[in-house]
C-alpha cells in the first residue's frame, strides 16, 4: 500500500489491525474511517478531518427532531394534567416556589443539590400547613400541590437532562455556521409541542408555556456548561460525548505513538485506550468534543495546554503526564511537583524557573530544553533521560521553605553559570541503584548477614555495593548496582523482609556465630560499623570495595570508595537536590510506585472501588504532605508499591503477605504521627478502601 495518502477522501474507509506505521495521512478526510487496533507510529495525521460523515450526521439530526418532538408532547401532556387539577391560588404558589426554586438551584449547584431542595420545599409546606392547623379543605389542596409539585420536578429533571444531552449532541454534530441554528431548532420544536393541546384553560396553557419555556432555557445553559466542561454537569457531557461519536472516526486501541496531529479537527473522534505516547496535538481543534477515556487528554487543562503549548505559571502538581509531548511548550513558572512527566516530549521547552520538585523524568526527552532557574529537588531522572544540549545557566537544588530558605543554587558562585554542555555532565545520573534505606535501629551485623544471604539467593544479578549514604540523624542506605534485568523491587523486598527475621528470631550468640565464621559478613559489618561510629563529621572513610560475585563476596584489595559520613553522595544514581547531608531518594522511589500502579488494570466494575485510583490519590497524599519527615515518606510510598503489586498478585499467600507487611508499616508510622496529621488522616480514610479493592 503507498504510505502517502494525503488529502484523499478516505471516510468510512476500514483500517482494523492495520500496520499503517509512518503512514502520510495529512488533509485527508477520515471521517467515520475506522483505525481500532491500527499500528499507526510515527503516523502524519496532520489537518486531518474527524467525526461522523455528513449523510450519518444528518440522520441522526433528524431523528433527534422527531424524539425531541415526541419526549416534548409528552412531557406537555403530563404537566398540563397535573396543573389542570390545582384549581387555588395556594396551589398555584406552591407550584410557583417549586418549580422556581428547583430550576434556580439546578443551574447553580446541579441536579442532586436541586432535588433535594425541591422535597425539602415540599415536606416543610405540608409540614407548616398540620402545623397552624389549617382546614381540612385547605389541607388537602396544600398535600395535593406538595405532592403534584415533586412529580412536576421529576418531570422536569427528565425533561431537562433529556433536552440536555440532545441540545448537546446537535451542537457536536452540527458544522460550525448551523450550530446555533440547529440547537435553536431542537429546542423550538420541543417547545412548539406546548400548543398542541386545544383543549385546556388558557390559564393552565400558560402555566405550561412557562413552565415549558423555563426548562428549554436552563436545558440550553447547562448544555454551553456540559460542553465547557463544567464539573457539575459533567453527566450531561460523558452521555452526549459517546452518542455523538458513534460511528465517528475511531482510533480504539490503536498505537498512536509519535503520531502527528497538529492542526487536525478531532470532534466526534475516538480514542478512547489509544497509546498516544509523544503524540502532537498543536494547534488542533475539536480536541474538548472528542472521547480520550483515562488518558492525559482527560484534564481540561491539559488539552488546552497540549493544543496551545502555553503553560506558562500553572500547576500541573501531581498529575499522570507520561508520555504526553510539549515539545517547543512554554513552561515558564509552571509548576510539576510530583507530576509523572516519564517518556514524555520536552524537546526545546522552556522550564525556565519552573518547580521540578519530584518530578518523574525516566525515558523523557529533554534535548535543547531551558532549565535555567529550574527548582530540581529529588526530581527522578535517569540513565534513560535525554538530557543533550540542555540549556542551563544555573539551577536550584532545593524548593525554598520557611524552615530552609536556601534554595542551594549551582554553580554555588553567583557570578559563575554553567557553559554549553557543563549542566548535563553535572547532573546526569551515574548509576541506577537498589537502594536499602534503614529507617531506625540499625544492626550492622543483621544487615550484612541479610545482604549474604541476598547475594546468595539471587547470584544473576550482579549485585555491586557501591556506597553508603546517611539520612537524617540515624538512617542508613546502602546502595548497590545491579544486572539491567534485576527486580530491584522484588531483591529490596525479599531482603528487607529477610532483615526484619533475622533481628527478630535469630538469638544474638547465633549471629555472633556467623559473623565469626563468615569473613565477608564480618568485612562488611566492619564497614558499616565505622561509617556509623564516624558521626555527622565531614570525613570520609575509606572501605574495601565488597564485590558480589556469583554468589560468592570477595574483597579487592587497596581499591577504596568513598563514603561520606555527611552523607555527600554526588551525582550517584541521579539523586538531587534537598538537604545535602543526607537526602531520601523520593523521586527515584515515587517513579517506581508510579511504574508499578500504571501497571495495574483499570476497573470497570462501578460497584467495586477503584484500586488503582486509590493507590494514586494515597500517593499523592503522601508526597505532598509537607510536615511528613522525608523518611517516613520513603517508607510509606514503599508500602504503597507493595499494596499495588499485592494487586497484581496472583497467589494468595503471596498477595495476603505483601499486604499484611504493608499495613504492619503504615501502623508502625503512623503511630508515631499526632492524630491532627493530614497524612493520618488521609490514610483513615483511603486504606479501608484499598483492602476492600484488594479483596479482604
Amino acid at each position: 500500500m503507498n504510505n502517502k495518502l494525503s488529502n484523499r477522501d478516505l471516510s468510512g474507509r476500514n483500517f482494523v489491525k492495520y500496520d499503517l506505521r509512518g503512514f502520510v495521512f495529512s488533509g485527508s478526510n477520515i471521517k467515520s474511517a475506522n483505525f481500532s487496533d491500527a499500528i499507526l507510529t510515527a503516523a502524519n495525521f496532520s489537518q486531518v478531518r474527524c467525526g461522523v460523515k455528513k449523510s450519518q450526521a444528518i440522520f441522526f439530526l433528524a431523528g433527534l427532531f422527531c424524539l425531541s418532538a415526541l419526549i416534548g408532547l409528552g412531557k406537555e401532556l403530563v404537566i398540563t394534567a397535573l396543573l389542570a387539577g390545582l384549581d387555588n391560588v395556594v396551589s398555584n404558589i406552591i407550584i410557583f416556589t417549586l418549580s422556581t426554586t428547583f430550576l434556580t438551584v439546578l443551574v447553580r449547584q446541579g441536579f442532586i443539590y436541586a432535588i433535594l431542595v425541591a422535597i425539602v420545599i415540599a415536606f416543610t409546606t405540608a409540614a407548616i400547613g398540620i402545623g397552624f392547623g389549617v382546614g381540612p379543605g385547605l389541607m388537602s389542596a396544600i398535600a395535593a400541590a406538595a405532592i403534584t409539585g415533586v412529580l412536576i420536578v421529576v418531570i422536569v429533571s427528565i425533561g431537562v437532562i433529556f433536552l440536555s444531552v440532545v441540545g448537546t449532541i446537535a451542537f457536536i454534530l452540527s458544522g460550525n455556521i448551523a450550530q446555533s441554528i440547529v440547537v435553536f431548532a431542537v429546542f423550538a420544536v420541543e417547545f412548539l409541542t406546548a400548543l398542541v393541546d386545544k383543549e385546556i384553560s388558557n390559564q393552565v396553557k400558560v402555566q405550561a408555556l412557562i413552565l415549558t419555556g423555563s426548562i428549554d432555557l436552563v436545558s440550553f445553559y447547562i448544555v454551553i456548561q456540559a460542553l465547557a466542561g463544567k464539573n457539575n454537569f459533567s453527566f450531561v457531557r460523558s452521555i452526549a460525548l459517546p452518542l455523538a461519536a458513534w460511528r465517528g472516526t475511531s482510533f480504539q486501541r490503536a498505537d498512536l505513538t509519535d503520531a502527528d496531529f497538529s492542526q487536525a479537527t478531532l470532534k466526534g473522534a475516538d480514542l478512547r485506550n489509544a497509546i498516544l505516547i509523544r503524540a502532537c496535538w498543536k494547534n488542533v481543534s475539536g480536541l474538548n468534543y472528542a472521547l480520550v477515556g483515562n488518558s492525559y487528554l482527560q484534564h481540561s487543562m491539559i488539552r488546552q495546554l497540549v493544543t496551545s503549548l502555553q503553560g506558562k505559571g500553572q500547576n500541573f502538581d501531581g498529575l499522570d503526564l507520561s508520555g504526553i509531548s510539549l515539545k517547543d511548550a512554554n513552561l515558564q513558572d509552571a509548576s510539576f511537583i510530583g507530576t509523572n512527566l516519564n517518556r514524555a516530549n520536552l524537546k526545546n521547552a522552556d522550564l525556565s524557573r519552573a518547580i521540578m520538585r519530584q518530578t518523574q523524568l525516566d525515558g523523557a526527552n529533554l534535548t535543547r530544553t531551558i532549565l535555567t532557574g529550574a527548582y530540581i529537588e529529588d526530581w527522578g531522572i535517569t540513565s534513560t533521560t535525554e538530557l543533550e544540549n540542555v540549556q542551563c545557566e544555573y539551577v536550584f537544588m532545593h524548593v525554598p521553605t520557611k524552615g530552609n530558605p536556601n534554595p542551594l543554587r549551582k554553580p554555588d558562585n553567583l557570578q559563575e553559570t554553567f557553559a554549553d554542555g557543563d549542566f548535563a555532565d553535572f547532573i546526569k545520573p551515574y548509576l541506577d541503584t537498589l537502594d536499602l534505606y534503614h529507617s531506625q535501629d540499625v544492626d550492622p551485623r543483621a544487615i550484612s548477614i541479610a545482604l549474604k544471604n541476598l547475594s546468595t539467593n539471587h547470584p544473576d544479578e550482579e549485585l555491586e555495593f557501591v556506597a553508603i549514604e546517611r539520612r537524617g540523624r540515624n538512617g542508613l542506605n546502602l546502595k548497590f548496582t545491579t544486572a539491567t534485568r534485576a527486580n530491584k523491587s522484588e531483591l529490596s523486598r525479599e531482603y528487607f523482609a529477610d532483615y526484619a527475621r533475622i533481628k527478630k528470631e535469630l538469638p544474638i550468640s547465633v549471629q555472633l556465630k556467623l559473623a565469626e565464621r563468615d569473613a565477608e559478613i564480618r568485612t562488611l559489618k566492619g564497614t558499616i560499623e565505622k561509617f556509623i561510629q564516624t558521626g555527622t563529621h565531614q570525613s570520609t572513610v575509606r572501605a574495601e570495595t565488597i564485590q558480589v560475585i556469583q554468589g560468592e563476596l570477595v574483597v579487592t584489595e587497596n581499591k577504596g570508595i568513598n563514603i561520606n559520613a555527611g552523607g555527600d553522595i554526588g551525582n550517584v544514581g541521579g539523586l538531587v537536590g534537598g538537604n545535602v547531608s543526607g537526602v531520601v531518594n523520593l523521586g527515584t522511589i515515587s517513579g517506581n510506585v508510579t511504574n508499578t500502579i500504571n501497571q495495574l488494570a483499570d476497573r470497570s466494575e462501578s460497584d467495586q472501588p477503584d484500586l488503582k485510583k486509590l493507590l494514586i490519590q494515597l500517593q499523592h497524599a503522601i508526597q505532598s504532605d509537607i510536615d511528613l519527615p522525608d523518611p517516613d515518606k520513603a517508607d510509606l510510598l514503599e508500602q504503597v508499591q507493595a499494596l499495588a503489586e499485592a494487586g497484581q498478585e496472583k497467589e494468595p499467600a503471596k498477595k495476603d503477605g505483601l499486604m499484611r507487611k504493608a499495613m504492619k508499616m503504615f501502623d508502625a508510622t503512623l503511630k508515631s504521627l499526632p492524630d491532627t496529621a493530614k497524612i493520618v488522616e488521609a490514610c483513615s480514610k483511603l486504606l479501608p478502601l484499598i483492602m476492600k479493592a484488594l479483596g479482604t
